[in-house]
């Protein structure tokens, strides 16, 4: 089933609201490159007394979210933008994609880390109650459900109306990635350029696998449920670590980047399916 937020437009205002009908991805890029990246790094320039997760899901919810939203009212007006938000709460989709969702990339990305990390050694009913349950929660409430709604039910879905899933997925995966640049600066230049390569790469198969899902459901509850498992089986909620984090408290690095390892090998074997 292919889901589509794009409705045909109506009468449009003169100015920055034509201009934004008309170039409604470059209008969303340019608020998250200057609001949302502002705030995601005023931590880094103003020493606050609170976790720096807080700006993040004020980005998510503030840089990404909003002017998701606030285009779509703009580009296809108020109704399209109430389909939009009714897309976080359908859940009315088969059993079968909560468990994607919820199971699959945690398992493999455990199933990773045995052969990577040897046996675990921390507990696996705290990994699985705080390390897991507790970040998915955390990490799928304020962040990684408005996330998903303005890369997978915005950005990606406008693309797909041009171009081809796996096409799309590859013009949306460097710019998915370059908004997580603050979390790589404090490392060398080449390290952090380095590092958003390498996630740039792994996120093209992640892509394929969201826009696969979208396609199928147009449910934004589980896109977010899949991007949540899958940060709740790594590094955890940014309030507390996560599943192999908990599971392997000695190796909190290799630990905390497996699940992007995990989401890239499921969506190559979503890809390899060869269905729409």
């Amino acid at each position: 089933m292919q889901s589509t937020l794009v409705t045909p437009a109506g009468p449009v205002r003169s100015g920055i609201s034509r201009w934004i009908a008309g170039h409604p991805l470059t209008a969303f890029l340019a608020w998250l490159f200057t609001v949302g990246q502002g705030i995601a790094f005023f931590p880094l320039l103003v020493d606050v007394p609170v976790p720096h997760q807080v700006f993040i899901v004020a980005t998510s919810l503030l840089g990404l979210l909003l002017p998701a939203v606030a285009i779509t009212w703009i580009a296809d007006g108020p109704a399209a933008a109430g389909r939009f938000l009714r897309r976080f709460v359908d859940w009315r989709v088969a059993w079968r994609w909560y468990a994607l969702a919820l199971a699959v990339v945690p398992v493999v990305a455990v199933g990773l880390a045995r052969p990577l990390l040897g046996a675990p050694t921390g507990s696996w009913t705290d990994a699985l109650v705080s390390g897991f349950a507790l970040s998915l929660v955390l990490t799928l409430i304020p962040n990684n459900w408005a996330e998903e709604g303005a890369w997978s039910g915005f950005f990606q879905a406008r693309l797909q109306q041009r171009h081809s899933l796996v096409m799309a997925a590859l013009l949306v995966a460097p710019v998915f990635a370059l908004q997580h640049v603050s979390l790589a600066v404090g490392n060398p230049l080449p390290v952090a350029v380095a590092m958003l390569a390498f996630l740039a790469v792994l996120m093209v198969p992640y892509r394929i696998l969201t826009g696969r899902i979208w396609n199928r459901t147009g449910s934004l509850l589980i896109l977010g449920l899949v991007h949540a498992a899958g940060n709740a089986a790594g590094p955890g909620s940014g309030f507390g670590d996560g599943l192999l984090r908990t599971l392997y408290p000695g190796e909190a690095m290799t630990a905390g980047f497996l699940h992007l390892l995990a989401y890239a090998v499921v969506g190559l074997a979503v890809l390899a399916l060869g269905r729409k």
